[in-house]
């Protein structure tokens, strides 16, 4: 993968020659995004970013504004293909970036990508996601707690989708309380439910949503969440946090659009406010209370300052 990484950083330097030596005009001070816009994800139709991103483009073609968002699926090297490409497009304001927490981490791991967070325009954090750690029903494992305790002792496996995504981050967090956890690397976050239930692993990382099904219907058990409180539900409000065991893991996973570097301030204030419009349709509304999120609400400068704050986070994990 770092070959692949170091071939990335080749191409877009010679477009971010290309880029840097055109000639822009002013843009006014009202500014209005017209015809296409896109809205990159760097990862497959379905996941999760791709599914934020057409209901987020969903809210904002309702709006009717003279312009029409839609979603470009760029997917390869766990998002850096998708991102190294957006570079491109700095200066561009009919280009939206859909991102999550794998902005900040992928970086840390591989350090020759040619991005970090830093590299574009944050316009608004409009959801946060956790995750939760779920074992087959007939785990000897109670508690989070009992994981770290057991795995000083025995070998303990969980699954992970991902060395840069939410997965790793709930390893990292038992790992930092003293425990001592093996990973069977998947290719998806559904794949590493499946190994569990298969009984190929003893624990997995996984979003509420995505759990509890599982929980309802008998085939696993919640060990504990990493959010700050319980969750507001029937279900998972049953489930105590990390920090109620005597854990201080907190894994909150950000969803957020950013723009390319360069735009002008016009520019982002202008979708700044639009998104805030496409915030309150409906089909926002439904997709926070289904995938079970957090909502949201960081803009402009504030969304930069709690990129700059998660990215100190994500080094002590990592």
């Amino acid at each position: 993968m770092p070959s692949r990484f170091l071939r990335i950083s080749a191409a877009l330097a010679g477009i971010a020659l290309i880029t840097s030596c055109s000639v822009r005009a002013p843009v006014p001070d009202d500014w209005r995004a017209r015809g296409s816009v896109s809205a990159v994800v760097a990862f497959a139709p379905g996941g999760g970013s791709d599914r934020s991103a057409r209901v987020l483009a969903q809210g904002l073609n309702e709006l009717e504004h003279g312009y029409d968002v839609n979603v470009e699926n760029k997917e390869g090297g766990s998002g850096a293909v998708g991102w190294a490409t957006f570079l491109a497009e700095e200066g561009n304001g009919n280009a939206l970036l859909v991102a999550e927490t794998a902005l900040n981490t992928l970086p840390l791991v591989y350090e020759d990508v040619p991005f970090t967070y830093r590299s574009f325009t944050p316009l608004v954090m409009f959801a946060q996601d956790s995750r939760m750690v779920v074992a087959p029903t007939d785990s000897p494992f109670e508690t989070c707690a009992d994981v770290v305790q057991a795995s000083k002792t025995q070998r303990v496996v969980a699954g992970s989708s991902g060395r840069t995504g939410a997965d790793a981050l709930v390893v990292g967090e038992l790992t930092k309380a003293g425990g001592s956890v093996d990973v069977v690397p998947y290719g998806s976050s559904g794949e590493v439910m499946t190994g569990l239930l298969g009984g190929q692993i003893d624990l997995a990382p996984a979003s509420a949503a995505s759990a509890k099904p599982y929980l309802e219907s008998g085939d696993a058990k919640a060990l504990c969440t990493m959010t700050e409180q319980r969750y507001d539900d029937a279900v998972l409000g049953a489930v105590p946090t990390a920090r109620e065991q005597g854990i201080d893991a907190l894994v909150t996973v950000w969803r957020g659009a950013l723009a390319p570097a360069g735009i002008a301030e016009s520019q982002r204030r202008f979708w700044i406010d639009e998104l805030h419009r496409a915030m309150r349709y409906p089909a926002y509304q439904d997709y926070i209370r289904n995938d079970l999120l957090i909502p949201a609400d960081l803009s402009g400068d504030e969304f930069a300052r709690y990129l700059d704050d998660y990215d100190r986070r994500m080094r002590e994990v990592f």
